[in-house]
């Protein structure tokens, strides 16, 4: 009889040791408190990159408050290719300049990332442009 309890016991603390890791809770994003304002100039069939860094996993939200003179342009968020300079886009929208937020997410982790305003080919001069985005 004590031999089975022992094997029964030893058993039971393979079963449990061989089970599965319970993983990590998914960090709880947080609302968006952090304000970069960026200006420039975009050229027609031009595009221009704004680099940021987010610190903790939460909201994204990115206004194009003006554009002079006035015309929809292209905005897109994404990670920076520090070999080229680029940014890989990862969602973009044709916008125009507005007080409203023209794109809203959340970044899933912390780190670098990029907007990037461009001509979407109905530009014939440059414009000043100013886009402010919000984050964690």
């Amino acid at each position: 009889m004590k031999r089975m309890l022992a094997v029964a016991l030893v058993a039971t603390l393979f079963a449990v040791s061989c089970s599965d890791p319970v993983p990590p809770a998914a960090p709880t994003p947080v609302s968006p408190t952090v304000s970069e304002p960026f200006t420039g100039t975009l050229a027609a069939f031009g595009s221009n990159v704004h680099p940021f860094t987010v610190n903790q996993v939460g909201g994204l939200v990115v206004i194009i408050s003006s554009v002079d003179p006035s015309a929809a342009v292209g905005v897109g968020v994404g990670t920076p290719s520090v070999s080229t300079g680029t940014c890989t886009v990862l969602s973009a929208m044709t916008v125009v300049a507005g007080p409203g937020v023209q794109l809203s997410g959340t970044a899933t982790v912390a780190g670098s990332f990029c907007v990037q305003v461009f001509d979407v080919g109905n530009l014939v001069e440059s414009v000043a442009y100013t886009i402010t985005v919000i984050h964690s």
